[in-house]
């Protein structure tokens, strides 16, 4: 007997969104198409609640979903589900030694953004712009010393962004860090500022995944996840069906379990008509 999947978890760079940033018609299509059916799906993203929630709004979809790469489980951006933070220690302990180097540091709370007051050459400052007009959605305070100010207000963070001047800053700030903070888990992202995203090692989107599944009695096996990154790599392993799009790295498809066009091809819409369209309508989950 064919399995009924229960849950179908999307990856919204590079799998919901096309390469202009676009969310088609088609992807809206397919994903009104399998919530019909009664799978529960839900967004896994790095990106913050509010960025997430204005797709999901936009999909017509009002499941928790899964922001800040696996630090937040949110249905309600006052009321989470789940969060991974960064204990006030940790988290001032991070900012004061980044203190040191030339970077803009956005500490991330699901209500608010906390940045530092930069004093750096006019290239940085340039970038700064770029990165803090990102995060118009919050309310963002911008201080002179980051660690003391996370210190005073007793701030747990749910992640960190940090936008380096230069590449060689960022090496020399990653190994350091490394050096002297256990417990933190450093993702570099693609792009043309260098940098990164700190977080909890234990706030990842596999393991958020499967805390979720376990909150809606959902099996790893019953799951669907769509992604696009190297990064999600262990998640596609982590549940029934790992799907990888067509534009992903070799890598990553080759870990998958199914490959299917590229986001440009709508290879979303395409696998969930392939993968769904056969299956029995299954109940609908709610928390």
């Amino acid at each position: 007997m064919m399995l009924n999947y229960r849950l179908l978890a999307l990856s919204v760079d590079g799998a919901i969104l096309k390469d202009n940033s676009r969310l088609s018609r088609t992807t809206k299509e397919a994903i009104e198409f399998v919530r019909n059916k009664g799978v529960y799906v839900t967004l896994v993203t790095h990106r913050s609640y509010q960025q997430a929630n204005k797709i999901a709004k936009a999909l017509r979809m009002e499941h928790e979903m899964i922001c800040y790469g696996g630090s937040l489980i949110a249905g309600r951006a006052d009321k989470p589900l789940y969060a991974q933070r960064m204990p006030v220690e940790m988290a001032r302990d991070i900012t004061f030694e980044l203190e040191r180097f030339g970077c803009q540091i956005i500490v991330e709370h699901e209500n608010f953004e906390l940045t530092n007051r930069l004093h750096q050459p006019q290239n940085l400052l340039g970038r700064m712009t770029v990165s803090v007009s990102e995060s118009l959605f919050y309310p963002q305070t911008v201080v002179e010393h980051i660690s003391d100010h996370i210190d005073l207000h007793r701030i747990a963070p749910l992640r960190m962004k940090v936008d380096f001047d230069r590449n060689e800053e960022k090496e020399a700030a990653i190994e350091h860090l490394r050096s002297i903070i256990p417990g933190l888990n450093i993702v570099e992202q693609e792009g043309d500022i260098p940098s990164v995203h700190l977080k909890l090692n234990e706030a990842n989107k596999s393991e958020t995944l499967l805390y979720l599944g376990l909150e809606l009695g959902i099996h790893p096996e019953e799951m669907v996840a769509v992604a696009a990154k190297e990064e999600d790599e262990e998640m596609l392993n982590a549940v029934g069906l790992g799907v990888a799009m067509g534009q992903s790295s070799l890598q990553l498809r080759k870990s998958a379990d199914w490959v299917t066009r590229s986001n440009d091809q709508d290879g979303l819409a395409y696998m969930i008509k392939e993968v769904f369209r056969k299956q029995m309508n299954v109940s609908k989950q709610h928390l």
